[in-house]
């Protein structure tokens, strides 16, 4: 029991004070590349290579804050539970809205990969890119995908989006609370709605459905997706993948 909860809590702790550190040098440095959850990670890597701990015993010994991160997540259904009667009188509107984002985001993943020659595998491990990783990493081993490379790709836009997001909404002059949770909560699932939450409680909750919404429309359009491409395989349409 001890071996168990003693790695648990060290390790806890461990990820708690980098990303503390990470923060602190993300807001004094001000750097895109030094964004918190990046200084952070490159932190934990860094001090677990050091110690020489293999990195698949910390990920077996941080279910707990895995399981909080989890909580985290399904706590966004209070600020929709706050703001039910809002959101339900533009229900059809956020629908469609997040369903035209989900396309688009599998859209402008796959085309220009498929053009540049990427394979088939390539194209699903960076599909899911806009899907919150849970989700991100089952859609992509189901269909064949690289799951760690995956989960990279979902963090990396994550980052982005929560990075530069703002500033795009600001520029192209977007004011609307719903607009800009929305937005951000289905470019960039978590880090993206934890940045709208910044903005406000609105924001915060439609960044949250957001994310829900991505990972439905997203598991039922990526297999019609998978399809296509194996069709293209199979025809030799792409010398490529042969």
């Amino acid at each position: 029991m001890r071996e168990t909860v003693l790695p648990e809590v060290l390790f806890a702790i461990l990820t708690a004070v980098a990303y503390f550190a990470g923060k602190y040098i993300y807001k004094k440095i001000n750097l895109v590349f030094l964004h918190s959850v990046i200084t952070a990670t490159a932190l934990v890597v860094l001090f677990c290579y050091l110690a020489d701990i293999d990195m698949k015993y910390y990920e077996e010994h941080t279910k707990g804050l895995r399981y909080l991160l989890n909580l985290s997540v399904v706590a966004f259904g209070y600020l929709l539970y706050k703001h039910y009667e809002y959101i339900r009188q533009k229900g059809a509107a956020i629908f469609a809205a997040t369903f035209t984002g989900s396309l688009a985001a599998l859209v402008t993943t796959a085309v220009p990969a498929f053009i540049l020659g990427a394979d088939y595998q390539t194209i699903i491990t960076l599909m899911p890119k806009s899907v919150t990783n849970p989700i991100a990493i089952v859609i992509s081993e189901q269909h064949g995908g690289l799951v760690y490379l995956t989960a990279v790709m979902v963090i990396i836009a994550g980052i982005f989006g929560a990075v530069t997001g703002p500033w795009f909404l600001k520029l192209t002059g977007i004011n609307s609370p719903l607009a800009k949770g929305l937005s951000l909560g289905s470019a960039s699932h978590g880090i993206g709605t934890a940045k709208a939450l910044e903005m406000g409680a609105l924001e915060g909750a439609a960044g949250g459905l957001a994310i829900a919404l991505m990972g439905l429309f997203s598991s039922l359009l990526v297999p019609l997706f998978a399809m296509l491409l194996r069709l293209l395989k199979d025809a030799s349409l792409l010398p490529l993948w042969q």
